[in-house]
């Protein structure tokens, strides 16, 4: 029937057939990018092409042909299967398919805006050692990943690395920081930390944040605390915080972030800042 029919149709750019998806150039991509620009930047900011690129996990050349060029085939198959979905149906599906994004401003912190105020002003120090501490391994993960995913917001020009042994499969990773695929193999977390500590030690960046790195490697200790001298250096853990080793003798006093449940899935924070 098909042929049948093709026999008596116009010319094929005069006759639109379904899916017929009017967005047929970049201005898909560009819509998500100012949306990620009022995500990721202080009001009024722009992420620049390169970082866009980084967040979505994408090469340099990939994202300016999707910015430049017209929109990718299989983007635009995607979108013309959502908008067959009901809002309800939609906002279903990515609720499932999304990991959550921890934030500074994510309503389980955002409750308590001078305790949010506080980790404002911890993210903008220059140096020293921060400590991430409480009874629960997922509250201390939610805070310091949330630490690291409003760096930029917070200082736009800042760089940031780390080693977290967890996986990232519920929430949102910290852009430049490494994660571990297998969290449980305590003796393959050892090896890949050793690897992994010279490069991030000898860095350049503002920021690094490592989630249990303190308890599963104790012998790179003084080496953090030497960097902490330098640059900021949070770590999440489960340690006294006060029981710090002394470097060189003298006592690096930290910062210290105590995170605990509260009700609905909010998370308290009490903030000591050495100032």
């Amino acid at each position: 029937m098909k042929n049948k029919i093709s026999q008596f149709m116009p010319p094929s750019r005069a006759v639109l057939e379904p899916p017929a998806y009017p967005k047929c150039t970049n201005e898909v991509v560009r819509k998500l990018k100012k949306a990620m620009d009022k995500a990721e930047c202080r009001p009024k900011g722009e992420l620049t092409l390169e970082r866009f690129g980084r967040l979505l996990g994408a090469p340099k050349s990939t994202i300016h042909d999707w910015y430049h060029g017209i929109l990718a085939k299989p983007i635009m198959h995607l979108l013309c299967g959502l908008e067959r979905l009901s809002e309800a149906q939609r906002t279903e599906m990515f609720r499932g398919l999304c990991r959550e994004c921890p934030r500074l401003q994510h309503p389980r912190l955002a409750r308590d805006q001078e305790a949010v105020h506080l980790l404002d002003e911890l993210l903008a120090k220059p140096a020293g050692l921060t400590l991430v501490t409480g009874p629960s391994d997922a509250l201390r993960t939610f805070v310091i990943t949330a630490l690291g995913n409003s760096a930029a917001q917070i200082t736009p020009a800042k760089t940031v690395c780390g080693l977290d042994i967890h996986r990232p499969d519920v929430f949102v990773p910290v852009p430049e920081v490494h994660y571990f695929q297998n969290p449980g193999d305590s003796a393959q977390a050892r090896q890949l930390i050793g690897q992994l500590w010279k490069g991030i030690e000898c860095s350049t960046s503002d920021l690094i944040l490592l989630n249990r790195v303190w308890t599963i490697m104790p012998e790179i200790r003084e080496r953090i605390i030497s960097v902490a001298k330098s640059r900021h250096v949070i770590l999440a853990d489960q340690f006294d915080a006060r029981a710090l080793p002394r470097h060189r003798g003298n006592l690096l006093a930290p910062n210290i972030v105590t995170v605990t449940s509260g009700f609905n899935q909010q998370i308290h924070v009490i903030v000591e800042s050495r100032r």
